[in-house]
Order: structure tokens, then C-alpha cells, then sequence
């Protein structure tokens, strides 16, 4: 299962049986709607009871195509055309932090979870002249009456730092105290390969072909291409080499 499946098993798990409020989606929406007006940030909510978004952009939406001003809703939680602008490497580690987070909040007290956002630098596809960084950050804003992550809020803008980064600087930080976490490993996405899988791919890092790697692991050359094709939609890769440097980045493999 891949890395946008699992996140999106895990949001709504026990979330489609209590549906938010429309009085509690309004008064969320015109809150937001009030801050980007000031911020000029995209703002999309996503409403994980009922597995529909709302977008509503300020000037920042020019840059990514969509209309200033105007709400339109999604029915999905994902912004496939915003994710669409943004660089695939970039796209992938984020849903990684946006996982890592998901477990992070699982395992503190559920009257805290609503005090931690996550931030991190993205970059876009926008231009083929320029890589332009802007900021993405993730905070819920309301749960159900049983504790689960109702709504949550993703804020895009411009970043006021467009020096080259490696990676995307992925943090968790306590909106109250300030205090931040850096993720730099992603803990709770070391189940996304298989034991199979993992060896497989350990195999092609070292230069083995699929002939060399079925004669090692005793297996047909048939079922050593499927686990390749599993590793590549899995890791979100291209190609083989694409899939070893995610899963070192990811401490998949050594």
C-alpha cells in the first residue's frame, strides 16, 4: 500500500460514521476566509468526515491558478491540481510528514491534539526557468465528539527563503509554546515495504539485475518484477534508482 493510501486509510478511520456539522464547516470556513484575506495565503479545509475540501485562496492563488476570493469545494480531502504544481520529490516527503504527524497526535492526550501544526518548504513545478519555494502547513482545527480529526486546515504561501534546501526542512511545532520538532526520519512509514520488499530493493542498490536477484532469493525472475513494480508505485518512484534514494531518505534501507 502506498504512502497516500495509507495516510488516507488512517484519516478516516472511525471519522465516516460522525459527520461534522454544516453550523461547524460555515463557522470554520469564515474564519479562514477572514485570515487569508489578511495573509493572502491558499487555504484548503478539509473535512475528514464526509471526505470533501473547500478552497479559498488570496493573491497567493495566482500563482498557482486559482481564483482569488472565491470558495469552491472538492469532492475529495486531496488538492490533486495544487499537489499537480509542486515538485514530485518534494510532494512525496510531505505526505510522509503528514503521516508521521498523523501518529504523532494518535499518541498524545486528544485535548492536545489541536495545539500542533506542521511546516515545511515545497518546491513548484510552476516555472521551468525558476524553482520558487513556498511554505505548506497542516493544523486541525476541530475533532468529533469521540476524539477523531475532523477538519483540518493546509495553508500555502510564498516562502520568505528561496535558497536551495535539502529536503523539505519537515517540522512539528506546538502552536502554544513554540517549541519544534524536526522530522528528519520517518519512524511510522518503515511498514510501507514489505520484508520481501526491502531485501529486493537492498539487491538493486547494489547493482544486481532481476535475474542475479531471483537467483539469490531462490525465487522466479516473474515474481522478482512484480515486487520491483509493487516498490515503484509504492515509493511514488520512476524508476529503480528514483525508489533507493526514497527509501534511504525514508531509512528504509541502509
Amino acid at each position: 500500500m502506498d504512502i497516500v493510501k495509507k495516510l488516507e486509510r488512517e484519516l478516516f478511520e472511525g471519522n465516516l460514521e460522525t459527520k461534522t456539522s454544516k453550523e461547524e464547516v460555515l463557522e470554520v470556513i469564515e474564519m479562514v476566509k477572514s485570515f487569508v484575506k489578511i495573509d493572502g495565503a491558499l487555504a484548503v479545509i478539509s473535512d475528514l468526515t464526509k471526505d470533501v475540501s473547500y478552497i479559498y485562496a488570496g493573491h497567493f492563488g495566482t500563482f498557482l491558478g486559482v481564483k482569488p476570493f472565491e470558495l469552491s469545494m472538492l469532492d475529495t480531502i486531496w488538492e490533486d491540481e495544487i499537489f499537480q504544481k509542486i515538485h514530485e520529490d518534494d510532494l512525496f516527503e510531505r505526505h510522509l510528514l503528514e503521516y508521521e504527524f498523523l501518529h504523532f497526535l494518535k499518541e498524545i492526550p486528544p485535548s492536545e491534539r489541536l495545539n500542533y501544526a506542521t511546516k515545511s518548504y515545497l518546491r513548484t513545478n510552476t516555472s521551468k526557468e525558476k524553482v520558487r519555494y513556498i511554505t505548506h502547513r497542516t493544523s486541525y482545527l476541530k475533532t468529533t465528539e469521540n476524539g477523531q480529526l475532523a477538519l483540518v486546515l493546509c495553508l500555502y504561501n510564498f516562502s520568505d527563503d528561496q535558497a536551495p534546501n535539502v529536503g523539505i526542512g519537515g517540522k512539528i511545532m506546538n502552536k502554544i509554546t513554540g517549541d519544534k520538532i524536526e522530522v528528519k526520519t520517518y519512524h511510522h512509514s518503515s511498514s510501507l515495504l514489505s520484508p520481501r520488499e526491502g531485501e529486493i530493493l537492498q539487491h538493486i542498490e547494489r547493482g544486481l539485475l532481476s535475474k542475479e536477484i531471483a537467483s539469490a532469493l531462490n525465487i522466479s525472475v516473474h515474481t522478482v518484477n512484480r515486487h520491483r513494480q509493487n516498490i515503484l508505485e509504492k515509493l511514488k518512484a520512476g524508476n529503480s534508482m528514483e525508489a533507493v534514494q526514497r527509501a534511504k531518505a525514508m531509512q528504509l534501507i541502509t
